[in-house]
């Protein structure tokens, strides 16, 4: 049978190690919000549509003329600095929209925002969530992003600027919100698109706020006890040799 002394070294020890995997956990509350903001235009209409209708639904929804629960359109609609379709460009919105609610309001919207210019250039922020465009502001949750948005998160509001219901075009306001998940550090070294970032940034606003960094490691009181466990075994340990 081992001596006394050597079960207090090893239960010592074994404390010892516990303590220190748990200290490699650490706590990051950084926080890094950009806040984006520019106009969406979504065209239907025309010889040259953003939007383009790739399914149809076999239910007519109330007040939304051909269109059925279940219709898609493709989007590939320019983001620019103002509601003018003419302002300085900033980006594009490419992806999907679907008539996903039997009221004939609902969309399921997933959408890559794609920066063009300035120091964004090249970088990508994904969307998807629900729009219900008879509410008056609608928030859709940040799911990831790349470039300089890479894992970030975040949400967006969209508030129609104007929509035609002749022929389904609507220019809409947008507001990002956006949290690089990586604890707020950007690298600096992604690829650019296009012109590179010498452009200027085509009119984004942007802010950066809330900018905090620290990292921390907390012992709990499960913690506290084993250190002091520890010291007490190493107590009797010395004792008894």
């Amino acid at each position: 049978m081992a001596p006394p002394f050597l079960h207090l070294l090893l239960l010592s020890l074994a404390s010892i190690m516990l303590i220190r995997t748990s200290a490699d956990t650490t706590t990051d509350s950084s926080s890094n919000t950009t806040h984006l903001h520019f106009y969406l235009h979504d065209t239907v209409s025309g010889s040259n549509p953003t939007a383009v209708q790739v399914t149809t639904g076999p239910t007519k929804l109330k007040g939304t003329g051909a269109y059925g629960f279940g219709s898609m359109f493709m989007i590939d609609d320019p983001l620019t600095e103002d509601s003018n379709l003419t302002s300085n460009a900033v980006g594009r919105a490419q992806g999907f929209y679907a008539y996903s609610g039997l009221s004939g309001t609902e969309l399921l919207l997933s959408a890559n925002i794609v920066l063009t210019g300035g120091d964004y250039n090249g970088s990508t922020i994904t969307v998807f969530g629900r729009d219900n465009f008879a509410d008056s502001v609608r928030e859709l949750p940040v799911i990831g992003g790349s470039g300089k948005f890479r894992m970030a998160r975040g949400y967006m509001l969209i508030k129609t600027h104007s929509a035609n219901t002749a022929t389904a075009d609507a220019v809409l306001d947008v507001d990002l919100y956006v949290s690089n998940g990586d604890g707020g550090v950007i690298d600096e070294s992604v690829p650019s698109s296009g012109g590179g970032g010498a452009a200027p940034t085509g009119g984004v606003t942007s802010k950066t706020t809330g900018v905090s960094s620290s990292s921390s490691i907390l012992l709990c009181p499960n913690y506290v006890a084993i250190l002091v466990m520890s010291c007490f075994l190493a107590k009797q340990l010395i004792f008894s040799i």
